[in-house]
């Protein structure tokens, strides 16, 4: 388990503010190893300072200028590859998603529960929401993948029960989402035999919840089981099923996804407008860019000072 200072916790934070807190973890581990003359700690604490600031600073730069200089695209018109989009969030989950403390309906959530122990409050556990979720704006529609993304929601809510600190972030159905992502397009004919399998497997377990049901459909001779040829009976009405809903996909013609770009850019999710969000991430450059401003200052005033020793 990690240990968490408080009141700020891991779960409200975005990737800026993340190193920004590890930088000031940084820096008071130098002061500290300064005052008690822990010369070489001190030393890679400041490398460490300097390290993150420099990485907060340009991470908030790529940032900003990636939102900055790619236009607003609809989702019909977009042509594939780099894009951003903005559209009211849907569900697309069967069953519809809830979140994991407070069971609101939602497209996405992030959650993390923490427990007091003396004056520290410790991490029990904490995960995000993976679903794929639609974006609807007045052309059309895609199917947005959340895995890879940073998300930076409007909707958080924090509160203390019994002991323990509850974090929820959610993205709301029907609120307007930005995404800023590779946008591409999947053809439903492009299942995998892997998937197939997967697929058959999932309509055969869901076949087994209703044992009954499916000793009416398959047991033939009626003994009470289910002899090696009557599931094999069972597997291929399965595959029909499986094959008939994929060629139901195919009809429907190309699936438009946007997702992680492969190149390794930006890939943001956010109910904040984008304008909002280039001012947020200003604000997080600035800041870093003072403490590395104020670090290497430091380092420099310490240098002198021994030099003239």
């Amino acid at each position: 388990m990690l240990s968490l200072p408080d009141p700020r916790p891991l779960a409200a934070l975005t990737r800026p503010g993340l190193l920004a807190l590890l930088a000031v973890l940084a820096g008071m581990l130098a002061l500290l190893a300064l005052r008690n003359e822990v010369y070489p700690l001190m030393g890679l604490s400041t490398a460490g300072f300097l390290s993150v600031t420099a990485l907060g600073w340009l991470g908030s730069l790529q940032r900003r200028d990636a939102i900055r200089s790619t236009p607003t695209s609809t989702t019909t018109g977009a042509a594939m590859g780099y894009v951003e989009l903005i559209g009211n969030a849907e569900d697309a989950a069967h069953p519809p998603l809830r979140s994991q403390i407070r069971k609101a309906p939602c497209v996405w959530y992030r959650y993390q529960i923490e427990r007091r122990v003396g004056g520290t409050w410790i991490i029990e556990s904490g995960a995000a929401s993976t679903n794929c979720f639609l974006l609807r704006d007045a052309t059309g529609e895609c199917i947005v993948d959340p895995e890879g993304a940073e998300v930076v929601p409007r909707r958080l809510r924090v509160w203390r029960e019994f002991g323990f600190r509850f974090h929820e972030a959610v993205i709301a159905v029907g609120e307007t989402v930005y995404v800023l992502g590779e946008l591409t397009s999947v053809h439903a004919a492009l299942d995998s035999p892997a998937e197939l399998r997967a697929d058959i497997s999932a309509v055969l377990a869901d076949w087994k919840r209703d044992p009954d049901e499916l000793m009416r459909r398959f047991d033939a001779n009626r003994d009470g089981t289910l002899s090696e040829q009557e599931w094999a009976q069972a597997r291929r009405e399965a595959k029909a099923s499986v094959e008939r809903e994929y060629a139901a996909r195919r009809a429907l013609g190309p699936i438009n996804l946007i997702r992680k770009p492969r190149d390794g850019r930006q890939y943001l999710i956010s109910s904040f407008p984008p304008e909002r969000l280039v001012r947020r991430f200003s604000l997080w450059a600035w800041l870093h860019l003072a403490m590395l401003v104020i670090g290497v200052a430091a380092v420099l005033i310490g240098v002198g000072g021994v030099v003239l020793r």
